[in-house]
């Protein structure tokens, strides 16, 4: 038998922020509710273009599917943001990276420890099995998360701790093992704020924890693969990739008391892009291979090329920074992709109004 403190003493070395474990049993009830929302979500259109969602809408909620004889689950938490301003070094020709981005890739990072975790518990129990999952695999992690006891649902999606705040990322290791479940506290809720909604520039947040991706800055400069409404350009303001703002407003986060550290040192920014990037460099990067050769092991992968250098057309012309106009100009001149050169054309018009 493993013992809860024997797992917290584990879990706390390797730099996770906080855990929680529930028994796949309490889970199913759980699971039941969320699939219902998730599924009408889903008929809504909501989330876009990302139908690998839609694909695994019914895998998901079944976690017999990644592991068949599971008995618990191991829900763990690392902070990837201190909480304080994102503007360092922040300047006309500058762009902001959203606080989870900063650092390095951190699918690749918590695996390990997932990994080393899984490796720990087959030590003092060679039956062990295990399925780990860092927000890539079928599940659903903030409704584990919120199982366990880490956080309750924000009007914004968000899983939110109320002493902690929301800057978190959540990862899950189903075992086959009885283990002791931690205790549930009792949650908050949001109440009656509704901060993040009005914050949101496009209007994306529609409450009850659902987001509508099509207008969110994150989905659109992440995910997204085609061009952006023109509509929605000028609400993306300095957000080169990814957005906080909804965070950024919510009373949970400002609290200086909840302020969090860094524990794990490859989710720093120090260790990958930071919280500012230059337009001027984005706009400059031609060819697969340098993109590549600049951002390899970090979140930006996820937008290629393509996506960043759209992004950045968008936010030069929000700058009001005129010196940004031979940049996208060269875009125009020397780009194939007809995507990226409208993008260009409308940042210069931007900048020439």
């Amino acid at each position: 038998m493993i013992h809860f403190a024997q797992l917290k003493g584990f879990i706390q070395k390797q730099g996770w922020s906080d855990f929680g474990v529930v028994s796949a049993e309490v889970l199913s009830q759980n699971l039941h509710d969320h699939k219902i929302v998730f599924s009408d979500w889903l008929k809504n259109r909501f989330h876009g273009q990302m139908d690998y969602l839609l694909r695994m809408k019914d895998d998901r909620y079944d976690l017999s599917n990644k592991l068949p004889d599971v008995r618990s689950v191991i829900v763990l938490c690392a902070n990837y943001s201190d909480g304080g301003p994102n503007l360092a070094n922040y300047e006309a020709h500058h762009a902001l990276i959203a606080r989870y981005a900063a650092g390095r890739d951190y699918h690749k990072v918590l695996k390990k420890k997932l990994d080393n975790l899984s490796n720990y518990l087959q030590q003092k129990d060679s039956a062990t099995r295990t399925y780990g999952s860092v927000d890539s695999g079928p599940l659903p992690d903030r409704v584990l998360a919120e199982a366990a006891g880490l956080g309750f649902f924000g009007k914004n999606a968000c899983l939110i701790n109320p002493k902690k705040g929301s800057y978190f990322f959540i990862a899950a290791l189903l075992t086959n093992l009885d283990l002791e479940p931690s205790a549930k506290p009792h949650m908050p809720n949001c109440g009656n704020c509704t901060r993040c909604q009005v914050a949101c520039p496009t209007g994306a947040i529609l409450g009850h924890g659902q987001i509508n991706a099509r207008l969110c800055i994150s989905y659109l400069t992440i995910e997204n693969r085609e061009g952006i409404p023109v509509e929605l350009r000028p609400k993306i303001g300095n957000r080169l990739f990814g957005c906080d703002i909804c965070q950024e407003v919510c009373p949970f986060n400002q609290l200086r008391a909840h302020k969090q550290e860094i524990q794990i040192d490859e989710l720093k920014g120090a260790y990958g892009v930071g919280g500012t990037l230059d337009l001027r460099e984005i706009l400059n990067i031609r060819t697969d291979e340098v993109y590549v050769q600049k951002f390899a092991g970090t979140p930006l992968m996820r937008a290629k090329r393509r996506g960043l250098v759209r992004n950045a057309c968008i936010v030069a012309g929000n700058s009001k920074n005129p010196a940004l106009i031979p940049y996208l100009q060269a875009v125009v001149d020397e780009e194939d992709d007809a995507m990226l050169k409208e993008h260009a054309e409308w940042g210069i018009q931007q900048l020439k109004q």
